[in-house]
């Protein structure tokens, strides 16, 4: 944090200064970070709405670029460079000058942060809860859309970066979307690093056709009939008796 930041501040409420040290703690290495609102709220006993202002009072006073966002019940917050300088606005009076920030506008969602709401959404359907982005589950999601980037570019190479990004968001949709035809070792790991992990061998499962219960029965039933024909002796079969 600059020193005009913390300065702004330490002029507010104690939490204030706390909630920021906290949230700059849980940037990873390019400055991105989510950070659930429970997570805040317990640790510096403080309602949602006061949080939601501390942060918008933050930006607005911090001195940096940011794209700021709640989502569901997460902070996605994405520090993007430090404003060069800050206009000063003389007043005739003996007051001190008035700093005065220019906030930088939001920068359109990029294709991580428009999976991990997607990502969210799955998460919260299938548990009730929300997603639990770190620093692990953060490295997984970029190492699932690299993924999924070389397999849209196999497919036809010449994608303009829009394009490949949409290709990666239908691939990444349509295997959350089809989660319930993975075998039950798959289905019940939801973790970003798991996914990872596996993702070539859900590609593989999603795309075999599936068989349901009664057809599954009905070739088994089939096998079972065929072998028997085959095992069955017919040597006797038109000799006098």
């Amino acid at each position: 944090m600059n020193k005009h930041f913390i300065k702004q501040l330490i002029t507010k409420p104690q939490n204030y200064l706390l909630v920021w040290a906290y949230i700059f703690s849980r940037l990873d290495e390019q400055n991105k970070g989510v950070i659930y609102i429970y997570e805040m709220s317990v640790k510096y006993n403080v309602p949602k709405s006061t949080l939601k202002r501390i942060v918008g009072y933050g930006v607005s006073v911090s001195g940096f670029k940011m794209d700021c966002k709640w989502i569901s019940n997460s902070l996605h917050i994405n520090i993007l460079s430090e404003v060069s300088e800050l206009n000063v606005v003389s007043k005739r009076t003996k007051s001190e000058p008035k700093m005065v920030v220019k906030r930088a506008k939001p920068t359109p969602n990029t294709i991580y942060s428009k999976m991990v709401e997607h990502y969210d959404n799955f998460c919260q359907q299938h548990t009730g809860v929300g997603s639990k982005m770190d620093g692990m589950q953060g490295k997984a999601m970029k190492s699932i859309i690299v993924f999924l980037e070389k397999q849209c570019k196999r497919k036809k190479s010449e994608l303009t970066k829009e394009q490949l990004d949409a290709n990666v968001m239908l691939s990444w949709e349509y295997i959350l979307k089809n989660w319930d035809k993975l075998d039950d070792y798959n289905r019940n790991r939801i973790k970003l690093s798991d996914i990872n992990s596996s993702l070539s061998n859900i590609l593989m499962q999603l795309k075999e056709q599936p068989i349901n219960k009664k057809q599954k029965q009905r070739y088994e039933q089939i096998d079972k009939a065929v072998k028997g024909a085959s095992n069955t002796d017919y040597s006797g079969l038109g000799a006098d008796k």
